[in-house]
């Protein structure tokens, strides 16, 4: 898709934003759909006992409405981003009705402490991490948004198993990785399943 040698990571970011931005509401929920069911026929998710879930934004794969469905239907214990200064920290979700409206107007947890996701809860082995994108590769690179926040994350907490969720249209031919850029172990799209 790139018609370009060299593209930036900006113009390369701003590109993909946009494919994903053409897609109409009604796409996004059937093709969530579909990236939910392939997720939850890993087994990573099944002997998961902690979902760290992003709270989808603008025309990101959707994640709200799956809230309830992890915590009453698969009987998992759901965290979800705070912003902290230049940092996320997941707090436990217990319902939808304890998020506020948070970083950028996006839903996050109130931030009470003693519901704070831990480096102990971590070490379990029995965690996944939903990572959100704006463009991803077929070797797992990926590129967020440019604040780093889940490249942090995954870099003080490298047991976290993690999965990225995206459209199709969201795979580049090459994504410029960095030293400090996180691969997620696999990427889920509405087509297939990228390790």
């Amino acid at each position: 898709m790139e018609k370009k040698e060299f593209v930036s990571k900006q113009e390369l970011r701003s590109r993909y934003l946009n494919y994903r931005n053409q897609l109409s509401m009604s796409e996004r929920k059937e093709k969530s759909i579909r990236i939910w069911k392939l997720l939850e026929a890993e087994p990573v998710f099944q002997k998961a006992e902690f979902i760290l879930v992003y709270m989808d934004y603008r025309s990101e794969v959707m994640t709200r409405g799956r809230v309830k469905e992890l915590l009453e239907e698969h009987k998992k214990r759901v965290f979800a981003p705070k912003v902290e200064g230049m940092d996320i920290r997941f707090y436990e979700v217990m319902e939808m009705g304890d998020f506020v409206d948070g970083y950028q107007g996006i839903m996050e947890p109130a931030g009470d402490e003693s519901r704070l996701f831990t480096e102990q809860m971590a070490k379990t082995q029995k965690c996944l991490l939903l990572v959100p994108g704006a463009v991803f590769d077929r070797q797992r690179g990926r590129m967020g948004y440019g604040k780093g926040f889940y490249d942090r994350y995954l870099a003080a907490f490298p047991a976290l198993q993690s999965a990225a969720l995206a459209f199709e249209c969201q795979i580049a031919k090459k994504v410029p990785v960095e030293a400090h850029d996180k691969r997620p172990d696999m990427i889920v799209t509405d087509k297939e399943i990228i390790r």
